[in-house]
C-alpha cells in the first residue's frame, strides 16, 4: 500500500469533511437566526398584545368605578334637595359650598374622579346653575377622546341608576345627541357600538340628566 497516497486521500477527506460539516453547522446557525429572529418578532408582538389588553381592561375598570361615582354623586346630590321643591341654584359650586357630596371626590376645588377626570354639575352642556322649577340636574364630563367617549357612551349602568336617569347627552364637533327613553333613534338604554359611529377623534361631552 502507497502509504503517501493513502495519507494524501485521508487527509483530503477530512479536509472535505470538515468543510461539508462547516457548511452544515453554518447553515443551522442561519435556520437558527432565522427561527430566532422570528420567535422575537411573535414574542414581541404578543408583548403588545398583551400590554394593550391589561391596559385596555384597566381603562374599562376605571370606567366603570367613574359611572358608579357618577351615580353615587347623584345620589347624595338627590338626597340633599329631596325636601326641596326643585333643583333650582345646583351647580358646581353650590355642591361643593355645601359639601353635599364625599370629600373623596373634591380635590383643588374641583370635582374630580379617577383618573383625574374633572366632572361639573349644572343645567346643560354647559353646567350652568339649575333654573327654578328643574325637575332634573345634569352631570357633565368634557374633553373625552373616541375610546374614552364609546366606553362611557356604553357603559353598562345597573337597573337601578338607569330608572333614575331623564337621558344622556352626546355633543362634539360635529353631533348633538339625546339618548332617551322610548325615543325609536336614540333610545335608553343606549346599544352597544352605538359609539362608534358618533363619537368624534376627541373633544367629546357626555351629559347624563338625572330625576
Amino acid at each position: 500500500m502507497d502509504l503517501k497516497k493513502y495519507k494524501n486521500q485521508l487527509e483530503a477527506f477530512l479536509l472535505y469533511a470538515h468543510k461539508l460539516c462547516g457548511n452544515f453547522l453554518i447553515k443551522i446557525k442561519k435556520e437558527k437566526d432565522k427561527y430566532l429572529n422570528i420567535l422575537l418578532k411573535i414574542s414581541i408582538l404578543l408583548l403588545i398584545v398583551l400590554v394593550g389588553f391589561a391596559s385596555c381592561s384597566q381603562n374599562q375598570k376605571v370606567i366603570s368605578k367613574n359611572i358608579a361615582s357618577i351615580f353615587s354623586i347623584s345620589d347624595d346630590i338627590r338626597t340633599y334637595f329631596s325636601d326641596k321643591p326643585s333643583y333650582w341654584g345646583l351647580s358646581t359650586n353650590y355642591v361643593l359650598e355645601k359639601s353635599i357630596i364625599s370629600q373623596n371626590y373634591v380635590s383643588n376645588g374641583k370635582i374630580v374622579l379617577k383618573d383625574n377626570k374633572e366632572i361639573s354639575i349644572g343645567q346643560g352642556y354647559q353646567a350652568t346653575p339649575v333654573t327654578p322649577n328643574a325637575k332634573t340636574f345634569d352631570i357633565v364630563l368634557k374633553g373625552l377622546n373616541k375610546a374614552e367617549c364609546i366606553s362611557y357612551l356604553e357603559a353598562e349602568i345597573s337597573k337601578t341608576n338607569l330608572v333614575k336617569l331623564y337621558s344622556i347627552s352626546l355633543i362634539n364637533n360635529n353631533i348633538n345627541l339625546m339618548f332617551m327613553w322610548g325615543n325609536t333613534n336614540t333610545p335608553l338604554p343606549i346599544k352597544k357600538y352605538t359609539g362608534r359611529s358618533v363619537c368624534d377623534a376627541d373633544n367629546n361631552t357626555i351629559v347624563w340628566s338625572i330625576y
